[in-house]
């Protein structure tokens, strides 16, 4: 299934110069644009965004999409409501998993 999401203009130019370095140097890696900070994590797949859509995160931790909306909905797991739209912080999930037995047991 295919969703439709809009793209920032910044998004755009950098897919545009990762695809035209890729071009220009067949043989080498390709270069990260100079104008990105490197010390700045960039969003560039779900294993680095620093937030997770409720699937994202049920998915991560092995658990159903309403199993985790039960676990946000009673304020087990950290959410920020952005919108209509509900995301998990990647370090508030895995803070929460990372305090043991207590949540698992909630989990299950």
């Amino acid at each position: 299934m295919m969703r439709n999401r809009l793209y920032t203009k910044d998004e755009v130019l950098q897919a545009v110069e990762t695809a035209l370095s890729a071009l220009d140097s067949t043989a080498a890696p390709a270069q990260e644009p100079m104008h990105l900070d490197s010390s700045i994590p960039q969003q560039s797949s779900p294993g680095t965004k620093m937030t997770l859509t409720v699937r994202e995160a049920a998915e991560m931790i092995g658990i159903s999409k309403p199993k985790m909306y039960e676990l946000i909905r009673e304020g087990e797991i950290p959410s920020i409501h952005v919108g209509k739209k509900i995301v998990i912080a990647r370090q508030a999930l895995l803070d929460w998993l990372s305090e043991g037995d207590s949540n698992g047991k909630k989990a299950c």
